[in-house]
């Protein structure tokens, strides 16, 4: 029997009443007891004992919607979110291909033009890929992962047919910037194998549990890399048989994978404590920044966006997860992309048994309307969004620059949402993965349709996002006989609403165990 008991702090239990504590014992993975501490303490037998000197305890936060091992990919490949400008991300570019093989892919992650310097917040081009290096496939791929520039030798090494639509080009030569399914078939070409994806999942966990993150909800995204099977699942599966999986995981199929899904007739949920399908994984439409979103209104650029998958396609994969009772999870960004899966959803739904509540989930929801949000509280359709896509938000930002100023208080409308009586969880969609990061944009939103309160906040990323994965009776709340997973933090962000981003992570607990400790 192995136990842990922390006390002398703050203990926010998150349950119904929101009881908080100053002590709770973690015993053999769960949660024994809560309370006050000599009662804690004496239900203790031999435990070993942190004493919290003030701190604050929450539900181990659970990341709705990411994708784990991009964000370990990040970790050990370039890493180009923190490039201050344009100069910086093609240093840090030269810097890994002076290190890799010629001739093997270079590749770096996460550059987001918007934030440069105005005056240098064009997309990356090939002539400036080309000057880091012409010995190396270069590619580097925009924040939010739809779309990608490659050098000269990059663009020979992929093969395009059939997507050359996605493939941008100005007097008829390629810039280098490619977009949506020429995308896919760049991550395709660059994909590590399971050996590669298995230690960024272990970069990925560590990082996680830094964070105070306990639980993941992985989603997969367009890119097919093989023509059998997911390296990200055959990864996943590798770590759990080994039991090297220590963070629990929900993990949401690839669209192309519908239909064998629907064959193996496993409803959502299928797994254990660790390892968990989801259910499926669609999409709908492109991205904001990369100006693929298929919106109602046009971007400053032109052009209204792209559905990456028609009405046709979704409804055929959403009948085969209803056939079977799984959750379905699509990706829609844009007002109108958002209105054809309502549509779908709400004809899917009739198939479902009418005992089974299949939660359905559209991911981001970041320009719905009022319309949409009102019909998604009617058919009980979960919204899974990223509070931390409000960095984009400000004055001169991403929201602004790609589709007018009126559209800052009209994106990712968290409070319109729950005061419609739609579900939320929050996640981050590894841009970046940290929930304190994100939760301070909710909290702080200039924009009565945006703004959370700090309870509210703290809900849609532990109890909201455990509705979301229906595990609400294991996840989200301290209480006797729930999942011991908890983190540490050295404030209270009830006590600290102003400062988020500046609360730190002391302890991470899984599973009544310490799996990170930054004191």
């Amino acid at each position: 029997m192995s136990e842990l008991l922390v006390r002398g702090g703050t203990v926010h239990t998150l349950d119904d009443d929101r009881t908080t504590a100053e002590a709770v014992l973690f015993r053999d993975g769960r949660v024994a007891a809560v309370g006050d501490p000599e009662r804690v303490e004496a239900a203790a037998t031999d435990a070993d004992v942190v004493d919290l000197d003030g701190r604050t305890v929450l539900p181990g936060f659970n990341d709705a919607h990411t994708h784990v091992f991009s964000v370990g990919i990040g970790l050990l490949e370039t890493d180009l979110s923190a490039a201050d400008d344009r100069e910086a991300a093609l240093d840090l570019l030269a810097e890994n291909a002076a290190s890799t093989p010629a001739g093997e892919w270079v590749l770096g992650f996460s550059y987001d033009e918007s934030t440069w310097p105005a005056g240098e917040r064009d997309y990356l081009t090939r002539a400036e890929l080309d000057s880091v290096s012409e010995a190396h496939p270069i590619v580097a791929v925009r924040v939010d992962g739809h779309s990608a520039t490659l050098n000269s030798r990059g663009l020979e090494a992929v093969d395009f047919d059939g997507v050359e639509h996605d493939v941008r080009t100005e007097s008829g030569d390629p810039t280098g910037r490619v977009v949506e399914d020429a995308t896919g078939r760049v991550r395709a070409a660059s994909y590590p194998e399971v050996p590669k994806a298995r230690d960024a999942l272990d970069a990925a966990i560590d990082h996680y549990h830094e964070l105070g993150v306990t639980s993941i909800q992985t989603v997969a995204g367009l890119t097919r890399v093989r023509d059998h099977g997911y390296v990200q699942q055959e990864a996943l599966f590798a770590h759990w048989r080994e039991n090297d999986l220590d963070l629990r995981t929900t993990f949401y199929v690839p669209q192309w994978q519908a239909e064998s899904l629907s064959d193996l007739e496993f409803a959502s949920g299928f797994g254990d404590d660790w390892l968990r399908l989801g259910g499926l994984k669609t999409f709908s439409d492109g991205s904001i920044g990369s100006e693929t979103a298929k919106t109602h209104r046009e971007f400053a650029g032109g052009g209204f966006g792209e559905m990456v998958n028609d009405r046709e396609q979704l409804r055929e994969w959403f009948a085969h997860a209803a056939r079977t009772n799984q959750q379905i999870a699509t990706h829609a960004i844009g007002g109108e992309a958002i209105d054809v899966v309502i549509d779908e959803y709400e004809r899917a739904l009739e198939a479902y048994d009418d005992e089974f509540d299949p939660r359905l989930r559209i991911e981001h929801v970041e320009l719905a309307t009022d319309e949409a949000v009102e019909r998604m509280a009617d058919a009980g359709i979960v919204a899974s969004m990223q509070p931390n896509f409000l960095q984009w938000n400000g004055d001169d930002g991403l929201y602004e620059n790609r589709l007018d100023a009126d559209v800052r208080p009209e994106n990712n409308r968290y409070r319109d949402v729950l005061d419609a009586g739609v579900p939320l969880a929050f996640g981050s969609d590894k841009m970046p993965p940290g929930p304190l990061y994100g939760m301070q944009f909710a909290v702080d939103s200039p924009h009565e349709s945006q703004r959370l309160t700090v309870d509210e906040a703290l809900a849609a990323y532990t109890r909201g996002a455990a509705y979301a994965e229906f595990r609400e009776d294991e996840k989200g709340v301290l209480e006797p006989g729930r999942f011991g997973d908890a983190v540490v933090l050295d404030a209270d962000p009830y006590e600290h609403p102003d400062s988020f981003d500046e609360i730190g992570v002391e302890l991470t607990i899984v599973d009544g165990e310490i799996a990170y400790d930054g004191r």
